[in-house]
């Protein structure tokens, strides 16, 4: 798997969405001249500017999964028996993971597509990856399908425990792509006032935006506040989430 730079977008591409994919990955970084940072992804709902999103929850039924037959080094292709239906290409913008058995610790591959997952060929998939394998598999591989971290995002529901995605800088119809916003200055809903310099967490008591971070919260912050924020204003608000 060769690595690549980061890509550079413009302040107007940020403000725009689209219904179709474009030849962004999901999950891709870049950023504005300014210093900003964007993932591309996906909106699961409506978003609103400002608000903060989590991606689509981990289904239990898509990971500690058996390979169904061997799979040889540089395959683009893997094939896993799920433990639920799956519809076809469901999974773009996935992660494989190889959890256990040969091939552990590879690390993850990007999921270009897969094949419907049904109950007449006993939930196997045919999962398409971006790249290559970089070691073979075998039927002691065990892996997981993954969703990124900017899959299928919706708006916060004020649980500590859900990651953060980002936030949109325009509002978002369900279903479009568009670059979620994750570093840099930024504006965002605050939920009581953060002090200048301090950390803010998603909030645990209202959707979509960040509170104070208190010593005893063990969770990720999203950023920090430059200024004291003013409760229910989308005030200025560092996010560190790239």
């Amino acid at each position: 798997m060769s690595l690549s730079a980061n890509i550079q977008i413009t302040d107007q591409d940020i403000y725009q969405q689209s219904s179709v994919q474009g030849g962004e990955l999901i999950g891709q970084i870049a950023g504005t001249s300014n210093g900003k940072t964007f993932k591309y992804s996906v909106a699961g709902g409506t978003l609103t500017a400002g608000q903060i999103t989590e991606p689509v929850a981990v289904t239990a039924n898509y990971h500690t999964r058996t390979i169904v037959t061997a799979s040889a080094k540089g395959a683009n292709q893997v094939t896993v028996t799920l433990a639920a239906i799956a519809s076809a290409d469901a999974f773009i913008g996935f992660h494989l993971v190889v959890t256990d058995g040969t091939g552990k610790g590879q690390g993850t591959y990007y999921i270009t597509g897969n094949t419907a997952a049904t109950v007449a060929n006993g939930y196997i998939t045919v999962l398409s990856i971006k790249g290559a394998l970089a070691v073979a598999l075998d039927t002691t591989s065990v892996v997981s399908v993954f969703p990124s971290q900017q899959s299928t995002l919706i708006q916060h529901t004020a649980v500590l425990a859900i990651p953060c995605g980002g936030a949109p800088v325009i509002d978002i119809t369900s279903g479009y792509y568009f670059w979620s916003q994750v570093g840099g200055m930024a504006s965002i809903l605050s939920d009581g006032a953060i002090t200048k310099n301090v950390e803010g967490i998603p909030s645990d008591a209202t959707a979509g935006s960040v509170e104070i971070r208190v010593d005893a919260t063990i969770v990720e912050a999203v950023g920090f506040a430059p200024e004291l924020t003013v409760t229910t204003k989308y005030s200025p608000f560092v996010l560190a989430l790239a």
